[in-house]
């Protein structure tokens, strides 16, 4: 072992993760197997020899298999592999071809950062919406609409986009963050038209440098990465095609086993959120919908810095809980989302979000029900 290895800090107590949606542990099946698959591909796939082309078809088999679970055809639709949802959703932004300088960028303001952040820096006119309660694009767009970006499942509340494409204005290309409703909830890629879609393997359990970007062939797409000309020109550097099969492998299983693991984490959510109506009095916000994802539960203490309660929470009872945002307790920063729906900064700021995988117990919610008031009691 190297020295400098022995000089890492001794590992902390396996949490209780509820704060999946940040990312889901990699499954200890997925590592054992990453092992093994790199010593069978540790070839280059960009390369002339046969070796190449033995791992450039296990790349096809991975891309074939993220295709049909999408219910995407491989004739219309290509796939760039990317090291994280981050990556692909700037290749999709950054990459769009923007045919004059008034096409008007429309943009879901309750979405990852990813996705607004890097929209904000784009040079083209752009227009701010939230989904309404039923998750529909408000109506109507603007009519110079070109691109509109959203979240399935928004990753803060949960809130899922109903799928309807009638606000969109004609000839508008729709771009779909799907990275926390991969596996969970149906991708509507044909019945929605979707034109571009990011997918995420660290939201499934697979390896944590594994996303992709779906989209149109008829779509020029400009490179975000050059160099080597790999996956089109699109984004240049040499691939691992063991995460990419372990990506597509935690997809496979994952859409297995949706049905069964969404009535399992609904069964959650409902002690969850009956749990804190008890020890809340009634007092606690929750801001997602009852109809919102079940994976996802928003809500605030009022009084108390949410991230604080998590540090507490992880350093006392090693639960893991997100705050939805940036905020912390030194920052005067909030929930983007929250603000864009006139929540108050310091309601905003006591915003804890739960996020929940099928492997999530009801011992787990009740453990968090039992941390929260003592933790409160001696903030």
């Amino acid at each position: 072992m190297p020295s400098y290895l022995g000089k890492l800090s001794t590992l902390l107590p396996k949490p209780i993760n509820l704060d999946q949606a940040a990312g889901h542990a990699t499954k200890e099946r997925y590592g054992k197997q990453y092992a093994e698959l790199i010593r069978h591909y540790p070839y280059n796939p960009h390369g002339l020899t046969c070796y190449a082309e033995e791992s450039r078809r296990a790349l096809n088999l991975a891309k074939r298999t993220i295709l049909r679970l999408v219910g995407a055809s491989e004739t219309d639709t290509a796939l760039v592999w990317c090291a994280n949802g981050t990556e692909a959703l700037n290749l999709a932004l950054r990459g769009f071809p923007f045919d004059s300088l008034d096409d008007l960028l429309a943009v879901d303001l309750g979405g990852h950062h990813a996705l607004t952040e890097t929209a904000s820096v784009l040079a083209c006119p752009q227009h701010g919406f939230l989904l309404d309660n039923t998750g529909a694009v408000p109506s109507p767009l603007p009519p110079k609409t070109r691109l509109v970006a959203l979240s399935l499942v928004n990753n803060e509340t949960g809130l899922i986009w109903n799928g309807d494409r009638k606000a969109l204005p004609p000839n508008t290309s729709l771009l779909v963050d799907a990275c926390q409703a991969f596996g969970k909830h149906p991708i509507p890629w044909e019945e929605a038209h979707i034109d571009l879609l990011v997918l995420s393997s660290r939201n499934l359990g697979g390896p944590a440098t594994g996303a992709c970007l779906l989209y149109r062939r008829d779509l020029r797409l400009k490179p975000l990465l050059t160099g080597g000309g790999q996956q089109d020109g699109l984004l240049s550097g040499t691939l691992d095609t063991a995460s990419c099969l372990l990506f597509a492998a935690a997809a496979e299983e994952a859409c297995e086993n949706a049905t069964a693991a969404l009535t399992h984490v609904t069964v959650l959510n409902a002690r969850l959120r009956e749990g804190l109506q008890r020890i809340g009095n009634g007092s606690w916000p929750i801001f997602s919908p009852e109809d919102a994802s079940p994976y996802i539960l928003y809500f605030a203490i009022p009084g108390y810095q949410g991230a604080l309660v998590a540090r507490l929470l992880a350093a006392e009872h090693q639960i893991l809980v997100g705050t939805g945002s940036a905020c912390t307790a030194e920052s005067g920063d909030t929930s983007a989302l929250l603000r864009a729906k006139g929540i108050a900064d310091d309601l905003a700021r006591s915003a804890i979000r739960i996020s929940f995988a099928p492997e999530n117990t009801l011992d787990d919610i009740d453990r968090l029900l039992y941390a929260l008031p003592e933790i409160l009691e001696n903030y």
